[in-house]
């Protein structure tokens, strides 16, 4: 399904059951420090979870429902359980592996990333960093916890959702940084270049599903299930499965990507993307597209005051399947603000997204927009436990779901959540 992994022999070092290799350092272990040279950090939530407004027809897209929500009922969760691995030693060489568990989803329950690392000592004040291997691009801001997390709520924007689900590859980044301390300056640059290939079917869940709100990292050789829309039974999509295998590659092109990060003093920073996946839409392989994606982000963090945090992320991109079969515009927005006294965290984000369908194929609209608020609050009960509640409310217009009769296009979603997060560092 994928292409060889650059750290395959690394990877097959790490073949103990993922629920096993999480309980490990639980018990060995009061710090995150195996040996001198292996470091853990890992985390894990308990919720029960609350729907509203939310019917069987509207539920989880992987059981072939169209809803935006991850869950369908009033459930308890023990998930996700995450971990991230370190190997290091004295060189300027080191391996990472990013490991997720999701019991309520098999293609969200492996591994996430692993990758390469090369950063040698500084050269004139300038810092150098090679990273070879599957990874996320450093878009997010939210996502800033273990294992690409957020530290801010348990289910993230629908943006850091859609990257969650569909964003990765095999990847050769590069990058150059030029700190401000090293140069008696309170504003410090990074400039990023990358090449990747892996990642073809990127822009497919947005297409039908839209947009959705969720925690949910694919894992590096998952498939996700959504919609068995009747359009994806008919010419000219009927080879198009009502399943995605985001990252695989299909038709041998290089895909790239180039940043630009701000940072002023701890106080501002900004971070500045242009990625193209340079695919061939008209490719089709066992079923998958390659399609032709391309955006730019803007991402932002400002700390307004010592509680006060301010934190914005905008995508806006097109992407195409086919000979114009499938074209859509897209973008998805949002805001958040958290303030932190204490053992109190209290954030709140406002998240905006549309899919604009530009292509002229009938009986397959992709339009979608929506709109939602979220609120969480955290309290820290220990160094290593603390409570959350998280409330959540997503007002979206997906015109896929009109293809059956009776299906409501409009629809608003609610979710309230409580839970306790465990974490080791």
């Amino acid at each position: 399904m994928l292409t060889t992994n650059p750290l395959a022999p690394f990877l097959k070092l790490c073949t103990v059951p993922l629920p096993l290799a999480l309980l490990v350092p639980c018990f060995a272990l009061h710090g995150a420090e195996l040996t001198p040279w292996l470091d853990v950090s890992a985390k894990a939530e308990l919720n029960w979870s609350q729907q509203r407004e939310q019917p069987a027809r509207l539920g989880n897209w992987w059981h072939g429902h169209t809803g935006q929500l991850p869950q369908a009922e009033h459930s308890w969760s023990a998930s996700p359980v995450v971990a991230a691995l370190a190997l290091h030693n004295e060189t300027p060489l080191s391996a990472h592996l990013h490991l997720s568990y999701q019991p309520d989803l098999p293609a969200a329950s492996g591994i996430t990333e692993s990758w390469l690392q090369y950063q040698p000592l500084p050269w004139s004040g300038y810092r150098f960093k090679a990273k070879a291997g599957w990874f996320y691009p450093a878009l997010s801001v939210e996502n800033n916890d273990v294992a690409w997390t957020s530290q801010y709520s348990s289910q993230f924007s629908v943006l850091n959702s859609w990257y969650a689900e569909e964003l990765r590859a095999k990847t050769l980044e590069l990058s150059l940084s030029r700190p401000g301390r090293a140069f008696s300056s309170p504003h410090s640059q990074q400039w990023i270049v990358a090449a990747f290939r892996g990642n073809d079917p990127l822009g497919s869940l947005i297409a039908w599903r839209g947009f959705a709100q969720h925690n949910l990292q694919t894992d590096l050789t998952g498939r996700i299930n959504f919609a068995h829309y009747p359009s994806l039974q008919r010419f000219p999509l009927e080879k198009q499965p009502a399943w995605v295998e985001p990252f695989v590659e299909l038709d041998g092109r290089t895909g790239w990507y180039v940043g630009w990060h701000y940072q002023y003093q701890q106080q501002l920073e900004l971070r500045w993307y242009h990625y193209d996946s340079n695919g061939d839409p008209q490719v089709l392989v066992k079923g998958q597209y390659a399609w032709d994606n391309q955006f730019n982000q803007l991402a932002l963090q400002y700390q307004m005051t010592d509680q006060w945090r301010l934190l914005a992320q905008v995508t806006d991109g097109t992407t195409e399947m086919g000979w114009r079969t499938v074209l859509i515009d897209y973008r998805a927005a949002y805001l958040l603000s958290s303030y932190q006294t204490g053992p109190w965290q209290l954030s709140w984000r406002y998240d905006h997204w549309r899919q604009q369908d530009r292509d002229d194929t009938v009986g397959d609209d992709n339009n979608g927009n929506g709109s939602g608020h979220s609120l969480a609050i955290h309290y820290q009960l220990s160094e290593q436990w603390s409570a959350q509640l998280e409330w959540s409310r997503l007002n979206t217009h997906q015109a896929s779901r009109g293809q059956w009769q009776g299906w409501p296009v409009q629809r608003t979603f609610g979710n309230l959540l409580f839970g306790v997060v465990w974490r080791l560092e």
